[in-house]
């Protein structure tokens, strides 16, 4: 039930997003349905449109979905429909103005030259300029990687509201247990679930969480925090709540005294290091 209010509260919250999307949605589904757009137009805006969405959902592996579905993510998806559209109406214009044939076929290949013409004309230059110490690309490509640094700060934003949201409501439920066991024991315990993890990302992953938990100048309570959201990042959302309610049933019915032990070591340590007044 908790999730599901979670889950309809993030939505609630982008809802112009969601209504945006509706909206395309529907008036290409309009025009297709009344013969007003060609099909092979939205396949070829489809083509671009897909390929901008999978570009963007790779920069965020915890909640992929969410941010192609943000109001930036629309955004930029709906800058390489646009693009896809604006070549297939140019070829069309072309193929019809030089008197060629135009069966099947011919639309095909108009299809996916609009599609993918778009995709590598938007990731084009024309030259490059030397800025500082890196090479700055001038043409359709430096308006694309603004519009990606736009979009990336909106989905951030909104994906670090969402994402403090999601650790709260995790650390609601792990109760019954210590967090600072929960903590050290999260990170393995969800690497061990996942089977495509590379080896240098857990190895990555391992010692961000071992960072935290040894750093005594973090309070104890908030250092689970820190541990789900980095491993929130590799493992996703879901994994990482299945991992910390396992972890927290098979902890809270026995307190093991490794469990004790381990939490007293910590305590001691953050003790020890602390700065005398």
């Amino acid at each position: 039930m908790a999730g599901l209010v979670q889950w309809a509260r993030t939505w609630l919250r982008d809802w112009h997003a969601h209504l945006l999307w509706a909206a395309a949605l529907l008036w290409l589904g309009y025009g297709y349905g009344t013969g007003r757009y060609s099909g092979f137009l939205v396949a070829a805006m489809g083509i671009s449109g897909g390929v901008g969405a999978v570009e963007l959902m790779g920069r965020y592996r915890q909640a992929p979905l969410r941010a192609a579905l943000s109001t930036s993510g629309f955004l930029f998806v709906a800058v390489n429909v646009g693009a896809a559209a604006l070549a297939w109406y140019l070829l069309h214009v072309w193929h019809r103005a030089a008197g060629l044939s135009y069966d099947d076929k011919e639309r095909v290949t108009e299809m996916f030259a609009a599609g993918f013409g778009a995709l590598v004309v938007l990731r084009s230059a024309v030259f490059k300029v030397r800025v500082s110490d890196s090479d700055v690309g001038v043409g359709p490509a430096a308006l694309l990687d603004s519009l990606l640094l736009i979009a990336d700060r909106g989905v951030d934003r909104r994906e670090g509201v969402a994402r403090a949201r999601d650790v709260a409501g995790l650390r609601s439920r792990v109760s019954g247990s210590d967090p600072v066991t929960v903590a050290s024991l999260l990170g393995k315990y969800s690497l061990a679930l996942m089977q495509n993890v590379d080896e240098r990302t857990g190895v990555e992953l391992t010692g961000a969480v071992k960072a935290v938990l040894d750093d005594a100048t973090v309070p104890l309570e908030i250092k689970m925090d820190l541990v789900a959201l980095k491993i929130g990042v590799v493992v996703g959302r879901d994994v990482l709540e299945a991992a910390a309610m396992t972890l927290n049933d098979r902890l809270s019915k026995q307190a093991t005294p490794v469990a004790r032990d381990l939490t007293a070591q910590m305590r001691a340590a953050r003790t020890a290091q602390a700065p005398k007044s």
